[in-house]
């Protein structure tokens, strides 16, 4: 759909440059810009946007369910279990591939698959929770606290990041009908100009900038690094992760304080 959409305002863009200039050949380089703009940059940045967005609330989705669960079966299988069946199908795939690891190792790669720092501060958690037993609603409790805060925040930049976007489609939509309009209204005057080399150039310079107000924009719509800017409890975590390996047959008895 999104890519029947970009395909349109590519066409709508030479359509209207060639109403506008009468140049052919201008129309089809705008055209040509307009297509290349939205599939090789545009594309590509919102897909990752994307991604990212649905794996970091899928992220804080598992962590709160898979808490729950823990606390209630103090089973760290179960507990994977029923975080795996709220999960979304390409997270039941990815723990199904894990299948042939412990419990305890599939939870720890699964960090490859979310790519949140707070996943890694969970796993840290988890692994206290194995190493030491206790109540695990007790010992995530800031964890959950702060799980919530970054869905109240992606929440919040979702909705700005709509506005601005509904904000630019307005301002420069307005700034085409103005132009359509002025090229009607002066038909008389445009005859005499349309001959002229550098009209046809300022046209497209035209719409070029709408190009460069809707990078700039997308570098930041599309962007949700602040959920790990400044996290460095969460980048010693990730380093911790790399080093230890869990032995599950030596912890599990500990589970049975719970």
């Amino acid at each position: 759909m999104v890519n029947i959409l970009f395909v349109f305002v590519s066409l709508l863009a030479g359509v209207f440059c060639f109403f506008i200039t009468r140049n052919l050949y201008f129309s089809i380089a705008v055209l040509l810009l307009y297509i290349l703009f939205f599939f090789l940059y545009i594309s590509p940045k919102r897909a990752k946007f994307k991604r990212n967005i649905s794996r970091s609330y899928e992220a804080i989705n598992f962590i709160n369910n898979f808490i729950i669960s823990l606390s209630v079966s103090c089973s760290l299988p179960k507990a994977l279990e029923n975080a795996k069946n709220s999960g979304s199908l390409n997270l039941k795939l990815q723990i199904e591939s894990l299948s042939h690891l412990d419990v305890e190792k599939q939870i720890e790669y699964l960090y490859k698959y979310f790519e949140i720092p707070i996943y890694g501060v969970f796993i840290n958690i988890i692994q206290q929770f194995v190493f030491n037993g206790g109540d695990i609603l007790s010992i995530s409790q800031l964890l959950i606290r702060d799980s919530r805060g970054i869905e109240n925040r992606l929440n919040e930049f979702e909705q700005k990041s709509m506005r601005y976007f509904k904000e630019l489609i307005s301002s420069w939509g307005l700034s085409f009908l103005i132009l359509g309009a002025i090229h009607i209204s002066l038909a008389n005057l445009y005859k005499e100009i349309y001959d002229l080399p550098s009209y046809p150039l300022l046209i497209s310079v035209f719409f070029v900038l709408f190009l460069v107000n809707y990078a700039f924009l997308a570098n930041k719509i599309y962007d949700i690094g602040f959920i790990s800017k400044g996290d460095t409890y969460a980048k010693e975590v990730k380093e911790k992760i790399r080093k230890r390996k869990f032995r599950s047959k030596e912890r599990t008895k500990k589970l049975s304080k719970c």
